[in-house]
């Protein structure tokens, strides 16, 4: 009766420099292996198990030091994981499940301060996930459904103040959202149609007074706006169509019509100064 018979192999380059070494079962890798650059220096080692990798395994930066520790189970990554930059600091750490992202995941700013975290399902985002600056202030915070933002979502400024709120439905904004400026007042709000503003939005200066509002057709500004002095009064308003001042534009000194101009796709065509020429020239139901 005949035994399979363990052998120690050595692996060389061209310039015979070692590239790897280990056991060697009826042919197969197996237990500890070391694999080296083609400068000596050892890229990666652990064990195998029928020529499949099986068990710790540690991976090393070209300067020496480790890149990632971790397990594998014939050849997939399981169990918990550790990634780290050339400096020696965890860039990312959790758990695989058959080479998939799984569980609760922590991913890190080059500073080694906690860049990301959430959880993950079969490789994707899948549950509650937030985002911190280098200070460790939040600035985002919200719900994955299989690697999509779903349901309400909060962002924040560099101060701490939130910068933005509203929902998603399978990663992209739907509904009311509300923006806000860096000292807290509100800068806009509005509603999301598959990502792209629609209907009727408000806009508003630092201090809180309006400075514009309007109606948006497919994400673009169009039909009329409104545009609002620091005494919030209308000084002038206009036709839009994709974001382009297209129809005419009134301008007003304490609300009451001064002058018009009349745009095509952003040119302008005619300017009034004499009212009484303009609504002589120009249908008047024009500017309903």
């Amino acid at each position: 009766m005949g035994y399979a018979q363990k052998t120690y192999e050595i692996n060389r380059y061209e310039d015979l420099a070692i590239k790897s070494h280990g056991w060697v079962l009826d042919g197969q890798k197996t237990d500890h292996w070391t694999f080296y650059a083609k400068d000596s220096i050892v890229k990666e080692k652990g064990v195998f198990k029928s020529n499949l990798k099986h068990g710790p395994w540690t991976g090393f930066h070209p300067n020496g030091k480790i890149s990632y520790r971790g397990n594998y189970h014939s050849n997939l990554k399981n169990g918990f994981w550790y990634t780290y930059n050339n400096q020696d600091i965890v860039v990312e750490k959790g758990h695989y499940k058959q080479n998939k992202k799984s569980g609760y995941w922590y991913f890190y700013h080059p500073d080694g301060t906690v860049k990301e975290s959430g959880w993950f399902k079969n490789n994707k985002k899948h549950g509650y996930f937030k985002t911190h600056n280098t200070n460790q202030n939040l600035i985002s915070e919200g719900t994955y459904f299989n690697g999509l933002e779903q349901g309400y979502w909060k962002y924040y400024q560099h101060n701490g103040r939130i910068s933005q709120e509203g929902n998603f439905q399978n990663g992209k904004k739907e509904g009311l959202w509300n923006y806000y400026h860096a000292n807290g007042k509100k800068l806009k709000f509005g509603a999301y149609k598959n990502h792209n503003p629609t209907g009727y939005w408000h806009y508003y200066n630092t201090n809180g007074t309006k400075q514009m509002e309007g109606s948006y057709v497919n994400g673009k500004k169009s039909n009329w706006w409104l545009f609002y002095d620091s005494n919030e009064k209308v000084n002038h308003r206009c036709q839009l169509k994709n974001n382009q001042k297209n129809g005419f534009c009134l301008m007003y000194t304490n609300e009451k019509l001064t002058s018009a101009v009349k745009f095509s796709n952003g040119k302008k065509i005619k300017e009034w100064t004499d009212l009484a020429s303009f609504k002589k020239e120009n249908n008047l139901n024009d500017l309903k």
